[in-house]
Parts: C-alpha cells; structure tokens; sequence
C-alpha cells in the first residue's frame, strides 16, 4: 500500500516515541552515579532535595522513608567531607596504631555503610551492622568528654577608648615570640606593627587564647576570623585552679563567677592573668574556621580527639552527657561524632571534646558539656554476623 508523504511524516515519529517510551520504562531517570559524583561539600546543610528529585505531578511513595533516614543534616554533611577527605589518603595506610590500628580503607568503608544507614542511632541498632570497639572500658562510663566553641569579642582597628588590649599576630623573630605572658603584657611587643586589633574584653581575649580561635567583631559590625598563629611555647596554667588557690573564688569557677570577680577587683586582673605563662598569637583568615584535619568544623558533630589512638576518618558512638546550669546530670543522649580536629590537652584514648559553635550561648554549651560516658568507634562488618570478639553482651546493652 502507498502512502502520502503526510502520513509517513505522522508514522516515523510516532514508531519513535513508542521505542524510546519502552526503552526509559526500564531505565532510571536519575541514574545513582548522578548523585555519587555531585561533590556539593561545601553546603551548610543537606536536604532531601539534594538527594531525591521530587516530580510536580505526584509524590514518590518512598518520601516517608527518605524523610525518617537516621543520617541527616549537618552530620550527613561531614561524614561526605570526611569520606572526601579519605580519598585523598593512602587506602593501605594503618592509623591511631596505638588505639584503632585500622586501615584508610576500612574507615571509607565504614563512612560508606553509614551514609547508606537508616536505622536507629543507638548500640543495639548500630551493632546489627558495624563493630563497636570500646574507647577504654566499655562496661564503665570512663569516658571524659568536655567542649569547646569559638569565642567572639569586641574590636576596634586602632586603640581608642577602652579598647587597650592588643591581640598580636607571631613575631618573625624567635627571640620576641617566646617571651613571657608577663612581658608581653608589659609592653614588650608594642610598637612593632603585630597588632590585629585592639579588644575592650581582655577576660574574652584570655579565653580566646585557651580555645586558640575566634571572631572579632568591630564596632562598625564587620566580623572577621582569627586563626591560630603559633604560641610562646610555654605551658598552659588553669586560671580558675590559680584564683581558688589564691583564695580569690571557691565553689563556683566558671567564667561568670571569674568576670565578676574582676570588675569587683581589677587590679588583680594581670596578675592572675600572667599565672598562665602561655601566651596564642592570632592572625586573620578569609575563611572560615577549619579543624587540625582541614575540613570545616561544625557544631555538635566536630570533636577534638588524640590521633594517635583515634584517627581521622573514623565515627564515634558517644553516650554525651546532658548536665544543667547548675552543674547536675539530667541523663545523656547518644550521639554520632566525627573526629577532625585535635586539642593540646586532649590525650589519650578515651578523652574527647566537643566543638558547640560560637558566641557566648556555645560557651554555656561547652561548660554544660563536662562529664564521663561510654564512647565506641564504629567499623564496618562485611557479614551482617557479629564479629566473635566484638559482641556486645545482653548484659551491657541493657545497661546502655
């Protein structure tokens, strides 16, 4: 039969919609590989739309599972910076030798399990999928955890009025740089063109230095970041352990109970100050605050452990205690951490601290932070059997 050129125009294009609707019922719209090299690390947060594409039409009748996955947020953020960070490392590699000895490669595989994890966040969920290898003891709550934050001051660029205090970048010359607290506060730094700013807060720059970063914000409004510019190389002395000694404060050392001391007595102030001979210089970053690992830090998911038993790249199971204002322990609450930073006085292998954000309402966090609890790393188990020398007992789970 002949047909019209019309007709055959209408005919081949029709056969070809037909072909390719039958080819794309089978194949996926959104391939998985789409997804697994979208390097969108540098967001604050992930959402579920960076995960799953959402029709006009209708919704997915997986939304409800998506929604309640275990893994989200800022922590599903770091665990894919971390698992980037890997990448860049030796797969062979073993690390923390003197706690974990594991390899690179099974903390990627770790890192992998957990992303694809969706079930709850707890030791008897957990263990149906990873091996929790105990920080010290597993049956005590031996673990100490503490937290730190970023504190924010006031600044000026020059020194006017009540902003007295100089903050001082590193001296190139070695001989200025290990001076004493004592003679730095003294004056023997001024005039050498080391001054960042000029602070009215030297209790806020004091504690600044013991946290060794922070934010200045001006009196104009601009904020800029302060990274950790080296030290004098002296040893770190507690200022509330100075001041109860001297008699100054009992009971209450927290830094509430020292700022108001101070404005009752400020000719004392440099004197308890230089009882801590350790003196931080800082300079300033154009970006923002990053860990001893070179990721960004982030707020109740960074956690400053000893790398040489606690490696970057691993994932810790904390039992993080919940302590009110007035020092007392309400309970705890188990929470995924990432380690990617370090601290100078956090050693050992059960010993770790908590970074909670930054200003003033972190600092209350950080202090609320102190206690002991039980503290796993997490490493991935190719059978879904418990490994014969990790398994948890009835006894303490039930404990948990």
């Amino acid at each position: 039969m002949r047909l019209h050129p019309l007709p055959k125009v209408v005919l081949a294009i029709t056969s070809s919609l037909l072909i390719s609707g039958f080819a794309n019922a089978f194949t996926p719209v959104f391939p998985d590989t789409q997804f697994a090299s979208n390097d969108r690390y540098n967001r604050s947060t992930f959402d579920e739309s960076d995960f799953l594409w959402v029709p006009n039409t209708r919704k997915p009748n997986y939304e409800t599972a998506e929604r309640n996955r275990a893994i989200t947020g800022d922590l599903k953020n770091s665990l894919f910076q971390m698992a980037k960070y890997l990448r860049t490392q030796n797969p062979n590699r073993v690390v923390a030798r003197r706690g974990a000895n594991l390899s690179n490669h099974m903390l990627s595989s770790t890192l992998n399990a957990l992303l694809r994890w969706d079930g709850q966040l707890s030791p008897q969920g957990l263990q149906n999928q990873f091996d929790l290898l105990p920080l010290g003891n597993s049956t005590q709550q031996n673990t100490k955890f503490t937290g730190y934050y970023t504190p924010t001051v006031k600044a000026s660029a020059r020194p006017v009025g009540d902003y007295i205090y100089p903050i001082y970048r590193s001296p190139m010359a070695g001989s200025l740089r290990l001076l004493s607290r004592k003679m730095i506060s003294e004056g023997a730094l001024n005039n050498k063109g080391l001054e960042v700013a000029w602070t009215n807060d030297p209790i806020g720059l004091f504690y600044m230095q013991v946290q060794g970063s922070g934010v200045l914000e001006y009196r104009t409004g601009l904020r800029m970041t302060l990274s950790f510019d080296g030290s004098n190389e002296k040893p770190f002395r507690s200022l509330a352990k100075y001041m109860q000694k001297m008699g100054y404060l009992q009971g209450d050392l927290g830094r509430e109970a020292i700022q108001n001391w101070f404005s009752a007595n400020p000719g004392y102030l440099q004197e308890a100050m230089n009882s801590n001979p350790r003196y931080v210089f800082f300079k300033p970053s154009k970006k923002d605050l990053i860990t001893a690992s070179g990721l960004p830090i982030v707020s109740g998911v960074s956690v400053a452990v000893d790398t040489d038993y606690i490696p970057f790249g691993s994932v810790l199971l904390a039992q993080v205690p919940i302590i009110n204002t007035k020092g007392q322990r309400l309970g705890f609450e188990w929470k995924l951490l990432v380690p990617n930073d370090r601290g100078i006085a956090i050693k050992g292998p059960a010993r770790m601290d908590i970074y909670t954000g930054r200003g003033e309402a972190a600092r209350v966090n950080a202090n609320r932070l102190t206690g002991f609890g039980k503290a796993f790393l997490l490493r991935n188990r190719q059978s879904t059997q418990l490994s014969q020398n990790q398994e948890l007992s009835h006894y303490q789970l039930s404990s948990m």
